[in-house]
């Protein structure tokens, strides 16, 4: 039998990607993050396969297919493998996500016509705070938010 070329393995692989989903995409690439996970925090505490196995009462054939990436984990085995290798492999503690807000505004000088004092207009509305006012008269500027 002869082996498969390279370009031929590099086509199977190349007509795969073309029929897997951005979403399929999305869970191969988390199950291989998470199988890289845990075999890096194996080899951090200097183990080998078949210790994970004997502390999780499994296989080592069966850790072998963990670390593949391929394998769809059930929660349960997520939290033993978490207890056994002291790792947090799943976060479901409630922690509030940071909110980020942008504002765009839009500045453009104008001379008011009831005052005579320059002010500026943002985003088309036009505020008057007597303490903005008060501060910025002395510099013949008044900006308002």
């Amino acid at each position: 039998m002869n082996p498969m070329s390279k370009e031929a393995k590099n086509s199977i692989l190349d007509d795969f990607m073309k029929e897997i989903t951005s979403e399929e995409a999305k869970k191969i690439e988390k199950r291989m993050l998470l199988a890289a996970k845990i075999d890096d925090t194996i080899k951090a505490k200097g183990w080998k396969k078949k210790e994970l196995a004997a502390a999780l009462n499994k296989r080592p054939s069966e850790i072998s297919k963990w670390l593949s990436g391929t394998h769809n984990f059930n929660i349960d085995t997520l939290f033993d493998i978490e207890e056994v290798l002291g790792v947090e492999l799943i976060n479901v503690s409630e922690k509030p996500k940071e909110q980020v807000i942008n504002y765009h505004i839009s500045i453009s000088q104008k001379q008011s016509l009831n005052q005579g004092v320059p002010f500026e207009e943002i985003s088309g509305g036009y505020l008057q705070d007597s303490a903005i006012f008060q501060t910025m008269i002395n510099q013949s500027t008044y900006y308002n938010c």
